[in-house]
Parts: structure tokens; C-alpha cells; sequence
């Protein structure tokens, strides 16, 4: 049976979430994972992916001040930590399985020599635990603040991995984090650019662009087969977006196709990576 395949809903279109649902079950998709936001209408959405026999596979928590979760002394870090703790009250209450979090957001950063704060992160996988819901850190810059996260819940069974193929082609990094952490993956963020591309090295948003499979240059089947040795993923999530940080004209591929043509092609591109990704299972 073919693998399924799920989108990623920004908040970056020109109508409602719940009004590009009948689009993306048209084209393929069965699934979707939201940003969770304070302006997110769920209800609504969660209706109209019901009343389309599909299924919300995840939410993607705010990751606007997330780097201030290491720093709880910070007023500013009880906000961070309230809307998340919302976003998995939301889980709850809709029957989402996995909450997506960043471990750290910030091109330029230095790791600290002093031991971590864990203290909200401590509260917000034990708090998701009794709300039977699992955490799905993705690997993204900082790649230091991951590694210790999924070292410190190691043992802590609703904490999974969440692997974005575009950070992993643009993002300069030390760490395989997919093959460190590919045994507990529970979420794919699919999605392509051109790499990094500053000849000095140094990492760029610019870079990141969440192109459709096969718009950038990602290895498609060098990329899967790495996917071999993780657990098979029932749905397979592409995290693709129609706008970009970047203005660069070469890189807004997107800007003039139209909403429901985006969709098509990123469908139909989408079951292709399927198709591979079934492959590597036979």
C-alpha cells in the first residue's frame, strides 16, 4: 500500500486553511499539520479535514522567541512557554498525535560552555506526556540545543524526532542528526532548495526556501535511502511553502502559480517521493 502523504498549512495564503482542504484532498493529499498560532481557527479546520476523510497528523508549535525556553528567568520566556503549552492542549483536544518543536531559532549563536536550563523543556514533555501527546524536535540551526534535547529524552518515550530535508541540505551542521536520531523518528518535513550558498559558509533564512521535491537540489534518493534504517512512516509530510523569505527573483519560483496549481504540482511531485520512499522498503 502507498505510503500517504500529508502538507504542512502556513499561515501565508489567500483564503482561510479550511478553505484550501477540498484542494489538497483533490490532489492527493490525506493529511495535513498546521502552524499552531492564537489566531488559529482549529475548529473549523479540524471539521472541514473531517468532513474530507482526512486527518490533521500533527501541529507545528510557534517557534517566534523559542530560544528564550532557555532562559526561564526571562519574563518574556512565560509566553513562549504558554502558547505552547496551549498548542498541546489543542493536540489533546482535537486527537493530533505529535506537536512539532524547534530546540532553538537564530542563525548566530554561541553554545553555552555553563549546563543547560532545562526546566520548561521538562515541563512541556511531561505535560504532553499526560496529555497523550508525543514531542517531535526537528533539527534546524543550533544544532547543539537538539542533540541535547533528544539526549535528555532519550528514555522518554512520547519525545521523537522530527527530520526537515531542507534544513539538512542548507543548514551547515557536525551532526547526522538522521542518522543519530533516525530510529526515533515520528515526522518528516519534506522539502527542497539549492543548499547553503554563501561561499564564506555562513547559514542564510534566504537559503531555507521549502521548495516542492525536485524544484532545488536535493538528492531525492540519496535522501530516502537514509530514511531506510528509521521507523516506516504511514504518512509522509511535505512542509512546502508558495512564499519565501527570500526576494531574490531566481529564488520566487512560486509567487505568480496560482494557490490551487501550487497544490497540484506540489501533489503530484509529493506521490512521486512516495512512490521512491516505498521502494527502499522492498
Amino acid at each position: 500500500m502507498l505510503v500517504r502523504i500529508g502538507f504542512s498549512l502556513q499561515t501565508q495564503y489567500s483564503m482561510p486553511m479550511a478553505e484550501i482542504i477540498p484542494m489538497l484532498n483533490e490532489h492527493g493529499f490525506s493529511a495535513v499539520s498546521p502552524l499552531w498560532t492564537p489566531e488559529l481557527d482549529l475548529l473549523t479546520l479540524y471539521n472541514a479535514v473531517k468532513e474530507h476523510n482526512m486527518i490533521i497528523q500533527s501541529l507545528h508549535a510557534t517557534h517566534k522567541g523559542i530560544a528564550l525556553l532557555w532562559e526561564p528567568e526571562k519574563i518574556e520566556a512565560s509566553t513562549v512557554f504558554q502558547n505552547i503549552i496551549k498548542s498541546i492542549d489543542d493536540c489533546n483536544r482535537f486527537s493530533i498525535p505529535v506537536l512539532v518543536v524547534h530546540g532553538w531559532q537564530g542563525k548566530i549563536y554561541t553554545f553555552p560552555n555553563e549546563p543547560l536550563n532545562f526546566c520548561l523543556f521538562d515541563k512541556i514533555v511531561h505535560y504532553a506526556e499526560k496529555q497523550g501527546v508525543s514531542i517531535a524536535f526537528e533539527n534546524l540551526e543550533g544544532e547543539e540545543y537538539l542533540e541535547a534535547l533528544m539526549t535528555r529524552y532519550s528514555n522518554q518515550e512520547n519525545v521523537g524526532y522530527c527530520w526537515d530535508s531542507g534544513h539538512d541540505n542548507c543548514y551547515p551542521h557536525k551532526i547526522d542528526f538522521l542518522k543519530e536520531f533516525g530510529k526515533r523518528l515520528i515526522m518528516t518535513h519534506l522539502n527542497d532548495n539549492f543548499g547553503l550558498r554563501d561561499p564564506d559558509g555562513i547559514p542564510s533564512g534566504n537559503d531555507d526556501l521549502h521548495l516542492i521535491p525536485h524544484d532545488g537540489k536535493v538528492d531525492w534518493d540519496k535522501a530516502l535511502l537514509r530514511l531506510k534504517n528509521a521507523p516506516k512512516q504511514d504518512i509522509l509530510n511535505f512542509e512546502i511553502k508558495k512564499a519565501s523569505h527570500s526576494k531574490a527573483p531566481n529564488d520566487l519560483i512560486y509567487e505568480k502559480l496560482p494557490l490551487r496549481e501550487f497544490i497540484a504540482k506540489a501533489g503530484k511531485n509529493a506521490r512521486l517521493i512516495a512512490e521512491k520512499y516505498m521502494k527502499i522498503f522492498l
